[in-house]
């Protein structure tokens, strides 16, 4: 497909890595379109938006007691508990979320994510023993449309 610079400034026929390596830099881009203290904000701050794009991340305490359900899957006990996070901020609508929780017991899991607005989202875990989900770190990260 040939390459076609059009009247109205814009570039048609260009595939996925159409364009030389060095071909794009920092004075190509909008002015502020991407620097190292955005790229650094979402660590220190916890939060970002890039054009029309918030990303927010967070890390929570799991609590230090669990529930009890039915015998699941073999496992005689399932312990889980679920999680409120508050603190979404920036985001037009409900944002798509990740969790994950940090913990030495291979079953510990994340069973789900729900009732997600633009400020709050529950998490659920389980773990077929308490001691794999209680006191835990719960990070997660939210992506979507910045308000």
């Amino acid at each position: 497909m040939p390459v076609t610079i059009n009247g109205n400034g814009s570039i048609t026929g260009l595939s996925v890595g159409g364009l030389p390596n060095g071909t794009v830099d920092a004075d190509t881009l909008a002015s502020n379109a991407v620097t190292s203290s955005k790229i650094s904000d979402l660590f220190s701050s916890g939060s970002i938006t890039i054009g029309g794009i918030r990303i927010q991340t967070g890390t929570v305490t799991t609590d230090s007691s669990t529930s009890s359900a039915s015998t699941n899957y073999g496992v005689s006990t399932q312990k889980y508990r679920s999680i409120n996070v508050t603190g979404l901020s920036g985001f037009a609508s409900a944002p798509r979320v990740w969790a994950s929780i940090a913990t030495d017991y291979h079953e510990a899991q994340i069973s789900g994510l729900h009732s997600v607005t633009t400020s709050q989202f529950t998490v659920v875990y389980a773990c077929s023993r308490a001691a794999g989900i209680e006191s835990k770190s719960l990070s997660w990260l939210a992506i979507g449309e910045a308000s």
